[in-house]
């Protein structure tokens, strides 16, 4: 407790976390949690693990592969606290399950999948309506970055992702949708391949390493320390929410804030033209045609 008092740990303790979606980041910040004092988790991943995740999920080994996420992450939350309460949903968070998954928590981190806006918006929805913050982080290349959306914050989920019809949109009608990076990326890496952008707009999964992964996850482990401190009256920094993104690149050591997110991911998208017309970095292998060769998923 070299950098916060009794009180601050003791409430870190009777803190109560959601984690929806158990991927590169979701897994690592349960377990940064854990680490800090949390004891008390919501965990919900529909998914089995597989090969592929192996490159940002240090859950992934020839003992997990094939094995629900949330059951894993069940166990090891357990290999670092035996005592921890861990509720988990199989089948990730529906409908039906929502209000039993949020029930109780006094933060969630949104780590679906952007590819289903319909998930992040429901639990915005429902985070609003209980009164509790949602964490939102995403990762690119070596990067990351996060923001929060409090429950009584001007700007929604569905205003920050530019959702069409707004508060009152239909969810199946936002599972139609589809996100524009600008949305969701303040930050893009300038050594980064403009090929892999189109490639992620045309619908390819957004690529990422253990490198941005990790970053990701401890911006929103210090965002859910500071919404803790802030809970029970300390003094510090204040959490980032929206509009307001942080982000921090750690292959260029560079990081910065914005409370104008797309003007951000444009500054940084000329950046990045730029390196690629002066050839300053190799080329990505990211391409329908190379992902395609290799057999990769979208």
């Amino acid at each position: 407790m070299g950098f916060w008092n009794e009180p601050t740990q003791t409430a870190l303790c009777e803190t109560s976390i959601g984690i929806a979606g158990i991927g590169g980041a979701g897994y690592l910040v349960g377990l940064e949690a854990a680490r800090v004092g949390i004891q008390h988790f919501s965990i919900a991943d529909p998914e089995d693990f597989e090969p592929v995740n192996g490159n940002r999920v240090l859950a992934v080994g020839t003992d997990t592969i094939g094995r629900n996420k949330a059951e894993v992450f069940m166990d090891e939350i357990h290999r670092v606290n035996g005592d921890a309460d861990v509720r988990i949903y199989r089948e990730g968070v529906t409908i039906d399950n929502l209000r039993d998954f949020m029930h109780g928590t006094d933060i969630v981190l949104d780590a679906t999948e952007l590819s289903m806006p319909e998930l992040g918006t429901m639990i915005c929805r429902e985070a609003r309506r209980v009164g509790v913050p949602v964490i939102n982080v995403e990762y690119v290349a070596h990067a990351g970055q996060g923001t929060s959306f409090r429950p009584d914050a001007r700007t929604t989920f569905e205003r920050f992702m530019g959702i069409i019809g707004g508060e009152d949109a239909p969810l199946d009608e936002v599972a139609e949708q589809t996100l524009d990076p600008s949305r969701y990326l303040a930050y893009l890496p300038p050594y980064g391949d403009l090929r892999t952008l189109i490639a992620v707009q045309q619908g390819a999964s957004l690529p990422s390493n253990v490198i941005g992964a990790g970053v990701a996850a401890q911006i929103a482990v210090a965002e859910m320390v500071k919404y803790v401190r802030q809970r029970v009256g300390e003094r510090g920094f204040r959490p980032t929410s929206a509009p307001e993104v942080r982000w921090y690149d750690a292959y260029t050591n560079r990081s910065g804030r914005t409370r104008h997110p797309r003007l951000s991911y444009y500054r940084h998208l000329a950046v990045l033209a730029g390196t690629n017309v002066m050839r300053r970095h190799e080329p990505a292998s990211y391409t329908k045609e190379e992902r395609m060769a290799r057999g990769d998923r979208d």
